[in-house]
């Protein structure tokens, strides 16, 4: 630990991929702080920490953001006396209910203010350069500005947030959101009785949702929320025909196979010949490049 146990811990933080703003200065009294990261916007803060200097000297820290989470201890295990490892569970006993409150109040502030713009929106422009671009219809989705708004859901049907986006495609959540869990809709509800395809994006999702007549599809928002999704649906039905098609990649194939496996479902994915353009990289990239294929064949 060397004499400064705050440059440890901020090292330990980042060592978790937790980094802080060079802004951010270090208050070791114990409290639950918000922090700004080094990628966050001036305004914006996504990082959270703790940090007592009271024996034994520890904390945590997180971001909201990325998942990130890590416990440090100026000590290891090994070497805290019985009183110190007795005070450390407590605190984390402790901490975790208020990390955990805090988290459940950034949610539902985000759900109130998801609301809020859902109900200010107006329906999405048919011929907004995103839906063009990829192909696909506006669907329930929304636009304020110049920005397509798609709300992200829970299986109850509850708003917990919102994606936006923009005419080039850039994407970003509503801060602060409950995401683990959530998903975009296509059309319906999933429900008990039919057939659920699971997918990343919602663009994905509105062409698998045309290919797939009948089928109810969601988009699970990332590679890394698949699997919550989908074992969320299996608690919920556990009789549901479910489907997870994976976008291509290491990452795509893998996580979307993690989650058929948690979930008990199947899971497909583009079949491409070898002779596939780079740019092929999940259903709605496969149905583009076989629909240029065919007009160009019949010109």
């Amino acid at each position: 630990m060397g004499n400064n146990p705050i440059a440890a811990f901020r090292d330990a933080l980042a060592a978790a991929g937790v980094i802080l703003h060079q802004s951010e200065t270090i208050r070791a009294d114990g409290v639950l702080h918000r922090a700004r990261s080094a990628d966050d916007k001036a305004g914006k803060v996504s990082c959270w920490y703790r940090l007592h200097l009271d024996a034994p000297v520890a904390g945590a820290g997180g971001s909201w953001k990325s998942g990130a989470s890590v416990r440090w201890c100026s000590k290891r295990e090994s070497a805290l006396t019985a009183k110190e490892r007795a005070e450390l569970a407590a605190r984390i006993l402790r901490e975790r209910a208020e990390a955990q409150a805090e988290t459940e109040r950034r949610h539902k502030d985000a759900a109130r203010r998801a609301l809020r713009v859902w109900n200010d929106s107006a329906p999405a422009a048919a011929r907004h350069p995103y839906l063009e671009r990829k192909g696909i219809a506006p669907g329930i989705a929304r636009q304020s500005g110049p920005s397509l708004v798609l709300p992200v859901q829970g299986f109850t049907g509850k708003l917990w947030g919102l994606q936006f986006i923009n005419e080039q495609g850039g994407k970003r959540f509503l801060s602060g959101m409950k995401k683990s869990g959530c998903f975009i809709r296509t059309g319906d509800m999933p429900a008990p009785d039919g057939r659920l395809i699971v997918c990343e994006g919602w663009a994905t999702g509105q062409t698998l949702a045309a290919l797939s007549p009948g089928a109810c599809v969601i988009a699970g928002l990332d590679a890394g929320n698949l699997q919550a999704v989908a074992t969320e649906g299996r608690r919920l039905f556990p009789a549901l025909d479910m489907v997870i098609a994976a976008d291509l990649g290491e990452v795509g194939l893998s996580k979307a196979k993690s989650a058929a496996i948690a979930s008990r479902s199947r899971w497909i994915w583009p079949s491409l010949p070898a002779d596939a353009p780079a740019w092929v990289n999940d259903f709605n990239d496969w149905h583009a490049w076989r629909k240029c294929l065919r007009q160009a064949v019949a010109s």
